[in-house]
């Protein structure tokens, strides 16, 4: 089906980026040219991203990376997401049914991000944060030009932003949503981003941002008890190597609980036991499969996975290959199963990729959950809080992913690596909350039984199996979701086989796949931006 890898791609001769925004992308190669290596890049895109895709990501959400360190040959990981309130208990919510607020004050999880970006560039970056940072800065203080994806995000966010006086002054200005084409600047968010890099986690976490967090907290009668954001310094998130499986000779790298990257090696684990490369990936008969797959490791994240600092949860049985083995026998017999109907056109999350000429690459992911997250923006910094708690945890008692002070939520964010003999190969990720893990897995077959080129991965049809583990929609009636350009055989096909479909636009079915490749023959790096955002990939 596909030729070549080297079809609809970009081809760069030293090192390559892949954003979901230009001017991210743009940063991120810049930054190569200067003398960067992979991860100054990535941490240069998530300042920029910060600043043009506010409704997505931010110093006020979480953030997970791979990092590949060509000097060592060591692969490290780093999950960067914060604990629920001391005062979010099961009891403070007595009466509300089995789900939390899902924005404002009540649905916010101490942010995780800023550290991540800290303990980031002290690790493995040659460029201080300082500089990676100023541009986003300058970004937000001088402006950049409303896309029509921005425009389109404030207006369906407007009801949330509306709420909040604080982000009503920012998002809103005048009362209007900024239009396509006009100027949009933020410069209590360029202050911040300033402040935050020359003086790190403790000027978040300890200094004057903790201290207008706790305000606003006190003022809106929040969770917080005051010592949170300090604890989340003092009991920091470690480096760790991430959790993999192997995968028809391949080395599959994920971010470990409580990101969602469990899942997807569950589903590679299963489809492994099948024959994908001869089943047409726009056929009824891989698609069929493979939701059937989603349903088992959706159906067990849901049932097992929780925070595991304070649960009994053991990732390292959900992703073995005897678990799969006996996992397995229950697909052709799968039927229906729970599933989420997707927020379409809603952003909430934006992933980024890096290859630098050494060899060293980066996959990049962060997030304030629900797109505009809480809606709460801390009064005189530009920081839109995440809604974390309010989206991820459940009020049902004993459960492992369920309220607790001092827990961390399951996530839906993860981001992705692939070995090949011991060397990398693939780095990627996409945003879209419980399609990530789903759209993945299509992409990995893609690439890995199909030969596709990262471009061609990305912009392939795509398609979604509803709900997945969002608490909202957890018990909405199952359905498929699929862009219109796959062929009215297989939809009608999916239709007499059961499935409750669904036909969006033809590249409408959500996310935004950043994929850098590197071909093991000649060396190139090839990289993909899904056009169904508004990014780049770029080389040099």
């Amino acid at each position: 089906m596909f030729e070549s890898r080297f079809k609809n791609c970009r081809v760069g001769k030293k090192g390559m980026v892949a954003a979901a925004h230009p001017l991210a992308g743009l940063a991120g190669i810049r930054t190569l040219w200067s003398g960067g290596n992979a991860m100054d890049a990535c941490l240069t895109m998530a300042g920029v991203t910060s600043v043009v895709l506010p409704h997505m990501c931010g110093l006020g959400g979480d953030a997970f990376l791979i990092y590949y360190d060509a000097a060592t040959g060591d692969v490290a990981a780093l999950n960067g997401s914060g604990v629920a309130g001391d005062g979010a208990t099961l009891e403070r919510f007595a009466g509300r049914g089995e789900i939390l607020p899902q924005h404002g004050i009540h649905s916010v999880a101490v942010p995780g991000a800023p550290l991540v970006y800290d303990l980031a560039c002290r690790r493995f970056g040659t460029f201080s944060l300082e500089k990676c940072f100023e541009v986003g800065a300058q970004i937000a203080e001088r402006g950049f030009v409303v896309s029509h994806g921005f425009e389109k995000a404030v207006m369906a966010g407007k009801n949330k932003l509306s709420h909040y006086v604080e982000a009503s002054r920012v998002f809103l200005p005048g009362g209007e949503v900024p239009r396509a084409g006009t100027l949009f600047k933020q410069e209590d968010l360029a202050r911040t981003l300033r402040e935050f890099a020359a003086q790190g986690a403790e000027y978040f976490y300890k200094g004057p941002f903790a201290e207008k967090f706790y305000e606003t907290n006190h003022r809106l009668g929040g969770d917080f008890s005051g010592a949170e954001f300090a604890r989340h310094v003092e009991d920091s998130p470690t480096w760790y190597k991430p959790i993999s499986t192997g995968y028809r000779g391949y080395t599959l790298l994920e971010t470990a609980p409580v990101s969602a990257g469990f899942i997807v090696l569950e589903e590679m684990n299963l489809l492994e036991h099948f024959d994908a490369a001869n089943l047409d990936p726009r056929g009824p008969e891989a698609i069929d499969l493979m939701v059937k797959i989603k349903k088992t490791a959706f159906s067990d994240r849901n049932a097992f996975a929780g925070d595991p600092a304070v649960s009994s949860f053991d990732v390292s049985k959900i992703i073995s290959k005897d678990y799969a083995r006996e996992a397995v026998k229950q697909i052709h017999e799968a039927a229906g199963g729970a599933i989420l109907l997707v927020n379409q056109g809603q952003g909430d999350t934006t992933s980024f990729v890096a290859w630098d000429e050494d060899g060293n690459c980066c996959s990049f992911i962060h997030s304030i959950a629900f797109s505009f997250g809480s809606g709460v923006v801390v009064p005189g910094t530009g920081v839109l809080l995440n809604n974390r708690a309010g989206r991820s945890f459940n009020l049902i008692p004993g459960h492992p992913n369920c309220l607790e002070p001092g827990k961390r939520p399951m996530h839906t964010l993860n981001c992705y690596m692939v070995l090949r003999d011991g060397s990398p190969f693939i780095v990627g990720g996409t945003p879209g909350g419980d399609g990530q893990p789903q759209w993945n897995m299509q992409m990995l077959s893609l690439m890995l039984d199909h030969g596709a080129g990262p471009q061609d991965a990305a912009d392939f049809p795509r398609w979604i199996s509803t709900p997945g583990t969002d608490m909202v929609a957890l018990k909405n009636p199952p359905g498929l979701i699929l862009e219109s350009r796959f062929p009215a055989d297989t939809i009608a096909r999916l239709a007499d086989m059961g499935h409750d479909v669904r036909i969006v636009g033809a590249y409408s079915g959500g996310g935004g796949a950043q994929i850098i490749m590197k071909d093991q023959e000649t060396g190139a790096l090839l990289a993909g931006s899904d056009r169904r955002v508004e990014g780049i990939a770029l080389g040099f």
